[in-house]
């Protein structure tokens, strides 16, 4: 080789070693820190103090706030908590997942025949807790929801996690205080706590005020002091584990409630903001600071940001978005986007399984019953939802509806799995009183 040739492959050497190093510079290197994903199961983010409700029902996750990452408008894939959990843990919609009813009201159930067909997360879709256990994550899961137990696919890539049936926020804090130990001191962990209230039955605790005679005032009353009362569960578990340092903590519900905003009370009726808005706050591991980002997001969105914010790659198969640039002022086009949320449900009287659909864009939400009723409402200027605008608004219902059906037609879809198991009498009349039985 003459000494020209030996020069050049030299220089082509130094420039190989230069793109690698470079490269290598800007890779990503998985975090070390800890994180907790706390859901709040019938969670509507317009009963929270800083949500702007009128009374103080979230004291200690109002200061948590003040240091925290909150988005004002956030939307659940579904009003059911199967499905809508499902999606947390998948970064994918119902119908994609195939998640759609879990324990809930299935014909079989409604002739009270102990034998329950569930849907479960297909084993070939990689949930939020198996992303973090393939990357050097221990992982923990307490449900006090019978819906997100192992039966339904949830626990996979859990090192261990525990579900009961509605015993309260007590019980969840018991536990977590007994594992305290093997949390804390065997590496990195990822956390997930699912707890029940406030959903139905609600439980007077301590009323905020003097509530109002009649059922409906009382029934929100006692809504009202569920939540302060999970807060200060909440703020229990902080104190316990001191998440303030090196720990990303993510706050949120699985789907909303129904007031008899529109009629009804519970969820998994339809799909009008009382039932599908709802909170989330995140507490990032170093940097804290208080910032409210408006723009429209999704519950689905919660998998690809974790993703991003421990440094590990996005995924093709999540249909949700990384909310990192929205925290870091590095998105343009933040509105341009369209967010589904999707329910199947049971009328009791027919038996007939009723799909709703809903998009969400810039400041409409377009609702469709499948198939005669269709909804329009402005989420800015009619935040009850009181003044429906399909009427007057036809193309650009057409436009979302259209939207949904394209995306629905075209999406990724995974095949659906189920199982059947027996439910004791106990466990039946337990479930009809939560309301999953109807």
């Amino acid at each position: 080789m003459n000494r020209r040739n030996l020069k050049i492959n030299i220089i082509w050497a130094l420039v190989i070693v230069v793109l690698f190093v470079s490269t290598a510079c800007k890779s990503r290197k998985p975090a070390n820190f800890n994180v907790v994903l706390i859901v709040i199961d019938t969670l509507r983010s317009d009963h929270l103090s800083f949500y702007g409700y009128s009374q103080e029902t979230t004291p200690f996750l109002s200061q948590l706030v003040n240091r925290s990452i909150l988005f004002k408008n956030v939307f659940s894939a579904s009003s059911w908590t199967s499905p809508a959990t499902a999606s947390i843990f998948t970064s994918l919609y119902p119908f994609q997942h195939g998640v759609m009813m879990g324990l809930l009201a299935i014909i079989k159930a409604k002739t009270i025949d102990p034998e329950i067909k569930v849907n479960k997360i297909p084993e070939e879709i990689e949930t939020i807790t198996e992303v973090l256990k393939r990357n050097g994550f221990n992982t923990y899961g307490i449900s006090d929801n019978l819906n997100i137990g192992e039966k339904q696919g949830f626990d996979q890539g859990f090192d261990r996690l525990r579900t009961f049936n509605y015993q309260g926020a007590p019980r969840v804090n018991t536990i977590l205080k007994k594992w305290k130990n093997d949390i804390m001191n065997n590496g990195k962990y990822f956390l997930y706590l699912h707890y029940m209230d406030p959903h139905a039955p609600y439980h007077q605790h301590e009323p905020l005020t003097i509530p109002l005679k009649g059922k409906k005032n009382i029934s929100i009353s006692a809504y009202d002091s569920e939540i302060r009362y999970v807060d200060h569960h909440i703020e229990e578990a902080f104190n316990m584990f001191d998440w303030d340092k090196n720990t990303l903590v993510i706050i949120t519900s699985d789907h909303g409630e129904g007031l008899w905003d529109h009629g009804v009370m519970g969820h998994g009726y339809t799909l009008y903001r009382e039932e599908i808005q709802v909170p989330l706050l995140m507490l990032l591991p170093v940097a804290k600071h208080h910032k409210e980002i408006s723009t429209n997001v999704s519950t689905i969105d919660i998998l690809p940001t974790v993703r991003e914010l421990v440094g590990l790659s996005d995924s093709k198969h999540d249909e949700g978005m990384s909310l990192v640039p929205l925290i870091y002022n590095e998105k343009k086009k933040p509105d341009e986007r369209f967010i589904f949320s999707h329910l199947w449900n049971i009328v009791s009287e027919t038996h007939k399984k009723i799909e709703f659909k809903a998009t969400i864009y810039r400041q409409i939400h377009f609702m469709i019953r499948s198939p005669l009723k269709r909804e329009l409402y402005d989420l800015y200027n009619d935040k009850k939802e009181r003044n429906n605008r399909f009427i007057t608004n036809r193309k650009s219902a057409r436009t979302l509806e259209s939207k949904f059906n394209l995306f629905m037609k075209k999406c990724k879809k995974y095949n659906p799995e189920s199982i059947y198991y027996r439910l004791s009498d106990e466990k039946l009349e337990r479930l009809k009183s939560l309301g999953y039985i109807r």
